[in-house]
């Protein structure tokens, strides 16, 4: 559920508050939101090399890997971070490859929309095996294809109608000689638009000007305009749904970051209160309209609840790894940590009297 770009791939911790960073923060709180590092071992895969432990990485685009891990992407560089936080993969693609959207099936196999214009794959559904690094067509669609997921071994992507302005939402099952079948209504073409699914079929869509969500049939369920600089959406196994957009931040507990370098503390807290020179933390003009009012933030839909964090905001990416936790990769160009997030814990329910 992401779209390829280049960089140099890793990862980063950071020691923060809400109020500004710390080199050596106490314990957290009960009701802090913690952020937490991945620092790794950033070779490629075979370089029999001394370790390379970093911890102020390009942005990435982020996946879950389905096991509680997840997938960082850089244009044709690929990171994968284990559950435990351990680099167990990172390869580059050559550049006559497939390119496009990917999403995970497993947690070393990979479903790719290729859809950069031009290429002599533009328009397919690609299985890859991150291990024998091979590749297996299961579709080759005439259109150009967006973004895509994956449930229950059936692809979900965008099918872009140049011709007619429009877009819609296929599936596709995960085999060869397969057909897709148009699910969604036909929508007005926009630019990017991002996918995911549920467990149970439901479908996300974050576009620049609204969020829509389908039934696992099809059907529109609700349609909310939410403008976004950057539209993206991650959904966990419990239905929970993390957005990009430009929502009013709610009030939260503290953050609390342990670990990390000066550089990486330095990035962290300039995406705390969201005011630097950082171009990435500059109002930015979308689809021709007035100047947006602040960064996108990310909004976490969980069960009946609805926050907007005050912090990490203007993500390059981010994922759920499991039912509480995300990653989220901010920063620019010149260093972007990943931070893992996790909400407080959630209050016990006090166990019935005998």
């Amino acid at each position: 559920m992401t779209y390829i770009r280049r960089a140099v791939l890793a990862s980063i911790v950071v020691a923060v508050t809400v109020f500004g960073v710390t080199a050596c923060s106490p314990a957290p709180s009960d009701d802090s939101w913690v952020l937490s590092p991945i620092r790794y071992d950033n070779r490629a895969n075979g370089d029999p090399g001394p370790r390379e432990m970093i911890d102020t990485p390009y942005t990435m685009t982020l996946i879950g890997d389905t096991a509680g891990g997840f997938w960082g992407i850089s244009l044709g560089s690929y990171l994968h971070i284990d559950e435990a936080g351990t680099a167990v993969s990172r390869f580059n693609l050559a550049d006559d490859d497939p390119h496009g959207s990917v999403a995970a099936v497993t947690p070393t196999t990979l479903v790719m929309a290729s859809g950069v214009p031009g290429l002599s794959n533009s328009g397919s559904i690609l299985l890859i095996d991150t291990e024998s690094m091979s590749w297996e067509e299961v579709h080759r669609d005439s259109r150009q294809l967006g973004d895509i997921a994956t449930t229950g071994g059936t692809a979900y992507f965008v099918a872009f109608d140049w011709a007619e302005e429009t877009f819609t939402v296929d599936t596709v099952a995960l085999e060869p000689g397969a057909e897709p079948v148009t699910l969604s209504p036909v929508f007005t073409r926009t630019w990017p638009v991002a996918l995911d699914v549920d467990p149970s079929g439901s479908i996300y869509l974050a576009t620049e000007n609204e969020r829509i969500v389908l039934a696992a049939d099809g059907r529109i369920e609700s349609r909310h305009p939410v403008a976004s600089a950057t539209p993206a959406v991650s959904v966990n196994q419990a239905g929970d749904v993390a957005w990009s957009g430009q929502d009013s931040p709610s009030p939260t507990g503290p953050t609390h970051v342990a670990g990390g370098s000066d550089e990486a503390r330095t990035i962290i807290d300039r995406h705390i209160d969201c005011v630097s020179d950082d171009p990435r933390l500059k109002p930015v003009s979308v689809g021709g309209r007035p100047t947006l009012e602040h960064p996108d933030r990310l909004t976490l839909m969980i069960a009946e609840d609805t926050i907007t964090l005050p912090f990490l905001c203007a993500a390059a990416g981010f994922t759920w790894i499991n039912d509480r936790e995300l990653v989220v990769s901010v920063g620019n160009e010149t260093g972007a940590p990943l931070v893992r997030v996790t909400p407080p814990a959630l209050p016990q329910e006090p166990e019935p009297s005998r």
